[in-house]
């Protein structure tokens, strides 16, 4: 004898006034296609206050929507056995340590193995039904960044969360290593950053002729010098692709292990930023002051290494960018309390730390 379909329910919020039923229902079900939902609302699956409704309906605030799945979902992603390091789960959202090495979202040449097809699989395990919830992303790390990422389960969710990071209202905070030593125990980068003016190139700059350069800002606190590294927390203000890398590669201390970023905005795998002579002159006279605002000092700063260097420190165990996202503090979408979730360093991570305490380090009391 067959499983009788899932029958779910929504409520009506009041953003979705007017909108067509199988739109409404796309962003609650968003596993399933709107020609699969169109395809079931023909068949008489869907109801609004218990009335049979077809495609035509547009939802109202309040109305009591039902639906009989009797398709499964054809666009889930692959549900995969990976790791996942939960830091916290409620029904509402799960808040992961995402390894380096990972990205957030099958795409482009990923198409598996990534953070939402572990969390398929973590979810699924909840569900009545594999497929019925939709791991979403409100925000990104770089593949290769560790730490805190926070990824609502529902519509309502998902939406007052990406409101929160669109209206800054999301604190978040990095631990990063940086190469050279740092000479103020605090600063702020302010320089916008936009694309590399290349159209074979996918990275970022600050330079007078980045494309699309909007204002971006970080500020940093030292937490321990060492020989040839700093140890700093950094707090972007703005979330500018890239950021945290650029900023300090544009200072002169880009991060440790960066396989793309050098010191003062040198791309290290050879793509030219050409500036005309009156821009190429203004980058390199106001270097000085821009360090100085960021509370650099000009003569600590090192110069880009020779191209047959390796883009990591062969005697560190990081062979990626020295870059983890340690904190970040929301308003729960739901609850609407202040949360903060806080993310372990990752083993390489730590290890470096171990390994450049071995020489003595000035520590900030």
């Amino acid at each position: 004898m067959s499983a009788q379909p899932l029958v779910c329910e929504f409520i009506v919020e009041s953003f979705f006034r007017g909108k067509r039923i199988e739109t409404f229902l796309g962003k609650h079900l968003r596993n399933w296609s709107p020609w699969r939902l169109q395809r079931m609302i023909q068949q008489g699956c869907a109801t609004a206050n218990d009335a049979p409704i077809g495609c035509d309906h547009r939802v109202q605030p309040g109305e009591r929507i039902r639906i009989r799945l009797f398709s499964p979902p054809d666009r889930a992603p692959v549900a995969e056995d990976l790791p996942v390091e939960i830091l916290y789960e409620d029904p509402w959202l799960v808040v992961v340590n995402k390894p380096p090495g990972q990205i957030a979202h099958p795409g482009g040449d990923f198409t598996g193995r990534t953070l939402i097809n572990g969390l398929q699989r973590h979810i699924d395990q909840q569900s009545p039904l594999p497929g019925m919830i939709r791991p979403g992303i409100v925000h990104r790390i770089d593949r290769q960044t560790s730490g805190v990422m926070i990824v609502p389960k529902d519509h309502l969710s998902h939406r007052r969360l990406t409101q929160q990071f669109e209206e800054r209202l999301v604190s978040k905070k990095y631990a990063a290593i940086v190469r050279g030593r740092l000479t103020q125990d605090t600063g702020s980068i302010d320089l916008p950053i936009g694309k590399v003016p290349n159209p074979t190139c996918t990275l970022m700059c600050c330079k007078p002729v980045a494309v699309d350069a909007r204002m971006a800002r970080t500020e940093f606190r030292v937490l321990e010098r060492f020989d040839e590294y700093t140890f700093v927390e950094a707090r972007p203000l703005t979330g500018r692709h890239h950021q945290i890398r650029i900023h300090f590669a544009e200072i002169g201390h880009a991060l440790l292990a960066d396989q793309f970023y050098d010191h003062f905005g040198v791309i290290k795998d050879g793509t030219p930023i050409e500036l005309p002579a009156d821009a190429l002159a203004a980058d390199a006279a106001s270097r000085p002051s821009r360090l100085a605002r960021s509370g650099v000092s000009a003569e600590d700063d090192d110069e880009p290494e020779s191209e047959d260097s390796p883009f990591f420190d062969p005697e560190l165990p990081l062979r990626r960018h020295a870059l983890h996202a340690s904190e970040i503090r929301i308003q729960h979408p739901i609850s609407e309390l202040p949360m903060t979730f806080k993310a372990p360093l990752t083993a390489d991570f730590a290890e470096t730390l171990t390994r450049l305490r071995g020489t003595p380090p000035r520590r900030l009391s």
